[in-house]
């Protein structure tokens, strides 16, 4: 993805949502100045699937 699209993705996460917005706009144009253009990203989704024991209760 873009570099700034990943700038982007990354102002949603809860960690820089917490910065105060002066810190977040310096740590986010940081950023953009030292990423190469396209970001390379891995994307995993861990699943955990629960099941109920018969007989017990609900």
């Amino acid at each position: 993805m873009s570099a700034r699209d990943y700038v982007g993705h990354l102002s949603t996460v809860s960690a820089y949502l917490e910065l105060p917005d002066a810190r977040q706009e310096q740590l986010f144009r940081e950023m953009l100045r030292v990423l190469p253009e396209t970001v390379a990203i891995t994307t995993d989704v861990t699943v955990h699937l629960a099941r109920r024991v018969p007989g017990d209760a609900p």
